[in-house]
């Protein structure tokens, strides 16, 4: 197996020079075992004009500030299942996992996807593992159909890389236009990876599945093309890995080369009732960080000058390249504005969740974010689509959001959130100030690009 396995290796050992089909090999991938690499089944695309640009939802985002009014969502995060096949100790849900739920039908996710408004741009979906819920594909038809969303992200840990790849299929096919990206969780080297996302098959190798995911992907996308089809991996950074981040970054960078790579910070409120750490709270009132809370300052500063001097590429597959400098903009905005919070210092932008930023749980719960709804003291949700016949426009105007909406970057939940899709992302593009900022970091790195 490949040098760069091991955390003592250097990444680039035995990997430096070779083919395509070398590289491939020196990973352990083995495309022929997947079929949906190489055929698909034909299907039609939906018929569908929705202006999917972001301008809209820009520009009405900002005069809905200056007039004072509540926004209709621009980004939204779609829990659409709680079940899970691993058992990852950093999980914010790990406490709830695979409890008995009556997750929405396609029908009330319908319902609700019918009244969101015109102004929603991004969906990421969420879990869970996504691919579990077996609707998956049609629910994000259904947003297609009914909204004027432009890009997608899936959160997967990749279990079965040919269900991906023939979810990609149907999806690329039928919706057109839709920017798509899957989000492929990876905690680090072979072994690190293996022993946090725990199964019970000891033989079941989740690493090999990711990176088989990762290549098959970027594979139907050359074959079939899928142009505006992206494929990321996502690291937590945690107790459990932070010994083996630094390889792993440049292992990151330099040999696997995703599209993009996400370090994101494990939550400061992981639901695990046995877990050791003390509490955000506690740890700041001492005056200290956590090794992997400073490891993590530490890898994203890498990252963004690495960004910023062109070695590394975030190369996100959009429309245009100017699209695609934007979202990496935004993404190393995003970083910094968590330093900033680990740091506890003066925020770039104030959060907009619940106005522009929306949650839906599995079970129908509307709020602004996950820690609002998931409060297990006081849950803020603003109400269940359930009681309202799918009626989201009920819930996102109703008594409660105008009770919890005003607590939003106040509440004792949001102390040392870094919620990059329910806190960063929406609050980026409609602040002056980091739209501006974005705008010159896209600059530099489109030109690191050429």
């Amino acid at each position: 197996m490949a040098t760069i396995l091991h955390p003592d290796s250097h990444p680039a050992e035995g990997v430096a020079g070779l083919s395509a089909e070398q590289r491939l090999a020196q990973l352990g991938v083995d495309l022929t075992k997947y079929p949906a690499v190489f055929e698909r089944e034909s299907v039609e695309p939906l018929s569908c004009a929705k202006n999917r640009e972001i301008t809209g939802p820009i520009l009405r985002g900002f005069a809905d500030q200056l007039l004072g009014k509540v926004s209709n969502p621009v980004m939204l995060t779609h829990i659409v299942t709680t079940r899970c096949n691993y058992s990852c100790g950093f999980c914010s849900f790990a406490d709830t996992l695979n409890a008995k739920t009556n997750e929405l039908s396609l029908t009330e996710i319908e319902q609700a996807y019918a009244t969101i408004g015109q102004n929603l741009n991004v969906i990421v979906y969420s879990g869970g593992e996504t691919t579990l819920n077996k609707h998956l594909p049609q629910i994000i038809e259904a947003a297609y159909r009914l909204t004027p969303v432009k890009s997608v992200y899936i959160i997967s840990n990749a279990w079965k890389p040919d269900l991906l790849l023939q979810i990609t299929h149907q999806v690329m096919q039928r919706c057109p236009g839709l920017h798509l990206t899957w989000s492929l969780s990876i905690e680090g080297p072979k072994p690190t990876n293996n022993a946090t996302r725990y199964t019970k098959s000891p033989t079941w190798d989740a690493w090999q599945n990711t990176i088989d995911a990762m290549e098959g992907l970027k594979a139907i996308r050359e074959r079939f093309g899928y142009d505006e089809l992206d494929v990321q991996l996502c690291t937590v950074c945690s107790p459990g890995n932070v010994d083996v981040l630094d390889h792993w970054y440049e292992t990151v960078r330099d040999v696997l080369q995703p599209d993009k790579w996400n370090l994101n910070l494990m939550r400061k409120s992981v639901q695990m009732s046995s877990h050791q750490l003390a509490s955000f709270d506690a740890r700041r009132a001492a005056l200290q960080l956590e090794p992997f809370e400073a490891k993590y300052l530490d890898i994203t500063q890498r990252v963004r000058a690495d960004v910023l001097s062109g070695k590394l590429k975030f190369l996100y597959h959009t429309r245009t390249p100017e699209d695609g400098a934007l979202k990496s903009a935004v993404d190393l905005i995003s970083q910094e504005e968590n330093r900033r919070t680990v740091l506890e210092e003066s925020p770039q932008f104030g959060c907009k969740a619940g106005s522009l930023g929306a949650y839906i749980g599995s079970e129908g719960d509307v709020s602004g974010c996950e820690e609002f709804a998931h409060n297990p003291v006081a849950s803020k949700a603003f109400g269940n689509l359930r009681d309202v016949n799918g009626n989201f426009q009920a819930i996102w105007h109703g008594e409660k959001a105008s009770q919890y909406r005003p607590l939003v970057g106040k509440a004792p939940e949001c102390r040392g959130c870094t919620l990059e899709s329910q806190r960063n992302y929406p609050s980026i593009l409609i602040s002056f100030k980091t739209i501006l900022k974005a705008k010159a970091l896209a600059g530099q790195i489109k030109r690191q690009s050429v």
